[in-house]
């Protein structure tokens, strides 16, 4: 992909993101290379990439359209994930947490905790939390030593809208609840409690879609979203 076309889709992405195109707007390749001062052929290549991400949706006859998420396409992603995520746990448990990843776990509790007692949340706050959170989840995936359910996991968790407004609204209680989630799945990862794990993982991950979607709904219009409107989650 040439410069132009990742300035191209850069520029795209964050305004689908940032709500500056509407769910259900059409995106014109000819007024967004006016637009950007740019030739269609980037505009064409960056569409399509937006496309393959899931921002977008290809209208026979029309064109682009950026992507509306319903409350039942959430749940169906959560779905798929907790599924994945439990197996992720299930097999860790199984062949035996290797000693690297057990040090990445007990060092990331006990930096989360700390952040969990913590009474005041700042933007600093979150940074911090959303990087151990993240951190928690992809030690486990790496420790399961199966590629192809990486990728599976990975595609369900980078849809970027999702990825976007999951960790934008969060409170010190949600942190404090997931991390006490965290501690258990580790505690029973660590036991070889391969059911145990795998429970607790996919209870982790459909809790904080159940959030998710009871905020997509509340928040909604006709049950789509823009991303700008108040949503949370913390998986």
């Amino acid at each position: 992909m040439s410069t132009r076309a990742q300035t191209v889709v850069l520029s795209l992405r964050d305004k689908i993101l940032n709500g500056h195109y509407a769910p259900g707007a059409r995106l014109n390749e000819i007024e967004l290379s006016t637009a950007l001062a740019v030739s269609r052929t980037p505009v064409r290549a960056a569409l399509a990439i937006l496309a393959a991400e899931g921002l977008l949706d290809y209208v026979p006859n029309s064109g682009y359209v950026v992507r509306s998420y319903t409350a039942n396409d959430i749940e169906g992603v959560y779905a798929a994930r907790s599924v994945l995520e439990g197996l992720a746990a299930r097999t860790v448990a199984e062949r035996g947490l290797s000693s690297g990843a057990r040090g990445l776990l007990h060092q990331n509790l006990t930096e989360t905790e700390t952040i969990a007692q913590r009474t005041e949340w700042t933007e600093a706050t979150h940074d911090t939390w959303r990087r151990l959170n993240e951190q928690f989840h992809e030690v486990i995936f790496a420790d399961a030593c199966n590629s192809h359910l990486c990728e599976l996991i990975e595609k369900s968790r980078s849809i970027p809208l999702l990825k976007t407004v999951k960790f934008r609204w969060h409170d010190a209680q949600t942190v404090k609840n997931s991390f006490t989630d965290h501690a258990e799945l580790f505690d029973a990862i660590a036991r070889g409690q391969s059911a145990r794990a795998e429970h607790l993982a996919r209870e982790h991950v459909y809790q904080a879609g159940r959030r998710l979607v009871a905020n997509w709904r509340k928040a909604g219009i006709g049950e789509n979203i823009s991303p700008r409107q108040n949503v949370s989650d913390a998986a």
